[in-house]
């Protein structure tokens, strides 16, 4: 038992003489690396030009807003550069191949985000996710944060868009003399739970220049699931739009044919209001679906026009059709050529007239909504 006591007792003496000097050690190459010769303020190379390396990294698409034009993203920014100030040989200090020093003593890339909603600013200025050093030489920032960056949205084919956001970083403070590339691995996607309403397409990472200053940028493609606009909004609207014309289908005597044309009437005023909710106030691009809504929704102010006209021909059938009008009715009524037709079913009323007008609006009205719901899925593969 004493034994045991003993051997417990002598393992924690070990470790803790190992720690103690992994500690000292730690301290030593910290002092020796930041000694007084070293200023954070400075860039580590004056002479050459200095090469910073930038892969995009993407914990998941929080929002898009397509009215403001913002896209909101989880994600960060692995950067990495080379520091010949900040080397040293791992034999002399115990194995030691890297450490985490905070930003705050160490020079570091302000890299701005250029596309950034709410202000310009050094990306990762406030975090404080520590700076990786290797003992070659090479050091790695990973900062972190939710990136809102500014994107026009192209919504001329709600809900069956796709857009194209970029995320656009700059070297701001230390333009000259400076080359920022991407990684070799430019994009990394390290989330699983897809975004309900839009699928990442894919990213694309190019570089550029903004006044002849070196950037990158990582722009997304993102496609819209219509699944949800589908229901709430085209189906609905084809529906009513293929309902309208059976008003001239119902009796006169009903007394509800001009209350049925109104109430379609006023229900794609509010459809049209619940679409123009979710997009931009833009005229250009228009979207085709508020193309469509207002299409119909003309057809549909027509129809309740025709129906009022032909419901006041329909009350006026005392009065009895003679001229032009006479004629040109009876020509319409023949069946054959050379049919003679009786002298009493030569007397036409207005009655008769607004009969006729129902049968051909009806015809015409479908033909018209009909058109409008194929051209507009037409116009969607262009």
């Amino acid at each position: 038992m004493f034994v045991d006591v003993l051997l417990v007792c002598l393992i924690f003496r070990i470790l803790n003489v190992t720690v103690c000097q992994d500690i000292d050690t730690y301290e030593k190459l910290y002092n020796d690396l930041f000694n007084n010769q070293y200023n954070p303020d400075l860039k580590p190379v004056s002479n050459v030009t200095m090469t910073i390396t930038i892969a995009f990294f993407n914990l998941g698409l929080n929002h898009f807003d397509e009215v403001d034009g913002i896209l909101s993203v989880s994600g960060g920014l692995e950067i990495s550069w080379f520091d010949n100030s900040l080397k040293w040989n791992p034999k002399d200090y115990n194995g030691i191949s890297e450490m985490l020093v905070s930003k705050s003593v160490i020079w570091f890339p302000h890299l701005t985000l250029m596309t950034d909603a709410q202000q310009l600013q050094p990306f990762g200025a406030n975090s404080l996710f520590k700076i990786l050093i290797r003992h070659d030489g090479f050091i790695y920032w990973t900062p972190a944060d939710i990136i809102n960056s500014k994107c026009a949205a192209n919504i001329r084919k709600f809900p069956y868009d796709e857009q194209e956001c970029s995320i656009l970083f700059m070297a701001w403070d230390i333009t000259w003399k400076t080359h920022l590339q991407a990684a070799s691995v430019p994009y990394i996607d390290y989330y699983e739970n897809k975004h309900p309403d839009w699928n990442t397409k894919g990213v694309i990472s190019r570089q550029g220049k903004i006044f002849g200053n070196t950037s990158h940028e990582f722009v997304f493609k993102i496609k819209r699931e219509p699944l949800y606009y589908n229901i709430l909004v085209f189906l609905p609207v084809s529906l009513l739009s293929l309902l309208n014309p059976l008003v001239f289908l119902l009796p006169h005597e009903c007394g509800e044919r001009l209350g049925y044309g109104i109430t379609i009437l006023l229900s794609f005023v509010i459809f049209l209001t619940l679409a123009s909710d979710k997009i931009p106030a833009t005229s250009n691009p228009i979207s085709f679906l508020i193309v469509f809504i207002i299409m119909v929704f003309v057809a549909s102010a027509v129809i309740t026009f025709l129906n009022i006209i032909n419901a006041y021909l329909f009350y006026k059938s005392d009065y009895e059709l003679k001229g032009f009008f006479k004629d040109m009715y009876v020509i319409f009524k023949k069946r054959r050529k050379n049919q003679v037709i009786p002298e009493e079913k030569c007397k036409i009323n207005y009655k008769d007239i607004a009969i006729g007008l129902d049968r051909f609006c009806f015809v015409l009205s479908y033909i018209a909504m009909l058109t409008f719901i194929t051209v507009y899925f037409i116009v969607l593969q262009y």
